[in-house]
């Protein structure tokens, strides 16, 4: 028996190092791009809910930061807050603005950086990047259950907090998306979708890829804002809202290790 052990051994290390090498390879092995636009057409329906949650709660956007809606982006809501104006409006938007902006680029900056270095799609890569971001929303929806940080209460300089776990994982969303290569799905704001699908001259063709992209975007944008509208009219609404958004996130950082590899 001591001896059937002792053959065995060998061989079921063998088996566990050449395992470990190929699940290794399967990590760091680049993603094949040619449905990677679906995550980041659900990327677009977690900033519509919860920038519309967070508009409505918050009085600032997380995701878009200039924007052609109704409520201006918050670009526009710092030059207004320079000025001094609205004059009824909330107290200190424009730093809220400020800290949004700049936590987002933050974002960017990080996700751009640290991806450039381990490769932007690789699969290790993109699935971290997608897990932390929806981790950041989970930490948001946590201290916003444990009324640490007000949900409905614009004028409390505690939502300064949760700004910033928001904004910077938009800002790693929207690298990720031009790390793709997909210009044509912002996943943000709109106006250049808007105006790409306007100047488009196969917007009628019957087989226009980029074009249903963009459609599929600013579908994707207006029914999360839609739901995120409506499920802040509920009670805890906004931590709701985060909680999906959340999900949402932590789902396809998985999704991204089930990708396909990349044919060289």
């Amino acid at each position: 028996m001591s001896h059937l052990v002792d053959e065995l051994t060998p061989l079921v290390a063998q088996g566990s190092s050449r395992d470990g090498k190929q699940f290794r390879k399967h990590l760091l092995a680049p993603v094949n791009l040619r449905h990677a636009d679906l995550p980041l057409l659900a990327c677009c329906f977690v900033t519509g809910i919860t920038d519309a949650g967070a508009y409505n709660a918050w009085g600032t956007f997380m995701g878009m930061q200039t924007g052609k809606q109704i409520c201006k982006g918050n670009t526009v809501f710092l030059a207004l807050g320079v000025a001094g104006l609205p004059l009824n409006g909330v107290p200190l938007r424009w730093l809220r603005s400020l800290i949004s902006i700049s936590t987002f680029m933050l974002g960017s900056l990080i996700s751009t950086t640290v991806t450039r270095r381990f490769g932007h799609t690789r699969r290790l890569s993109l699935c971290l990047n997608f897990l932390l971001q929806g981790l950041s929303i989970f930490v948001a929806a946590i201290l916003i259950n444990t009324d640490v940080i007000p949900e409905n209460s614009p004028d409390s300089d505690r939502i300064l907090i949760g700004i910033p776990l928001l904004a910077w994982q938009f800002g790693a969303q929207v690298a990720a998306s031009r790390a793709l290569g997909y210009n044509e799905i912002p996943t943000t704001v709109l106006t250049s979708v808007y105006n790409d699908l306007a100047s488009d001259s196969k917007l009628l063709t019957w087989q226009n890829v980029k074009r249903n992209r963009r459609a599929s975007a600013a579908v994707m944008l207006l029914l999360g804002g839609i739901c995120g509208g409506w499920l802040s009219r509920l009670e805890n609404g906004f931590g709701f809202v985060l909680w999906i958004g959340g999900v949402i996130k932590v789902l396809l950082g998985v999704a991204w290790l089930g990708f396909s590899e990349a044919v060289e």
